[in-house]
């Protein structure tokens, strides 16, 4: 349907639990220990911060 006016749209509602900071160190960490490298060509690290710690 167009009306004319623009959409109104609700933001995003927050994330249910935030992202710390440990939780994205521990997340790295695992990635380096299972050889990922941050330069390196290839596929990307898929980092799944419930399993990290």
């Amino acid at each position: 349907m167009e009306t004319g006016r623009p959409a109104v749209v609700e933001p995003d509602p927050a994330p249910a639990e935030l992202v710390l900071p440990r939780k994205v160190t521990a997340g790295i960490r695992a990635a380096r220990s299972s050889s990922w490298t941050p330069r390196s060509d290839g596929s990307p690290f898929e980092l799944r911060l419930s399993a990290a710690g």
